[in-house]
């Protein structure tokens, strides 16, 4: 094992009595430390982005979430998530709640979803907040 870590070791550094090492060869391998290097630190800092999602209730198999939608969403608080299909949803039921994120974050929560089959995702329902969006 120390030799080969030797081997390589006096590849590196030249110290070897043998030829020189191929600079493409050099090039290589360091291209491939740094893709591990960037690679790991993506992934590092992508779990930071993803926020944490509110508490709300496991579904079951078939009929989903539709047993929780009464009364026992009041373990979870005013506000919860839940999955309607495969489209996530938070559920407000706080009307203070709900008024504060109606006035107060208006701008956060104005973007609606783009669906990009219609109309390249430009149709008058599902255009983004921003400029083209004031302009109707």
């Amino acid at each position: 094992m120390s030799n080969m870590a030797f081997g390589i070791w006096s590849r590196w550094c030249n110290t070897s009595d043998e030829k020189p090492t191929n600079l493409m060869e050099m090039i290589t391998s360091l291209v491939a430390v740094f893709a591990v290097i960037l690679f790991l630190w993506n992934l590092k800092s992508w779990r930071k982005i993803v926020p944490p999602l509110p508490p709300g209730p496991r579904g079951l198999p078939i009929i989903g979430y539709l047993p929780f939608l009464g009364t026992h969403l009041r373990v979870y608080g005013p506000i919860y998530k839940l999955w309607l299909g495969n489209k996530l949803c938070v559920v407000v039921s706080s009307p203070s709640l709900a008024k504060e994120l109606v006035r107060d974050q208006d701008i956060i929560f104005a973007n609606r979803d783009l669906i990009t089959v219609i109309s390249d995702g430009n149709d008058t329902a599902y255009i983004p907040y921003g400029p083209e969006w004031r302009k109707l």
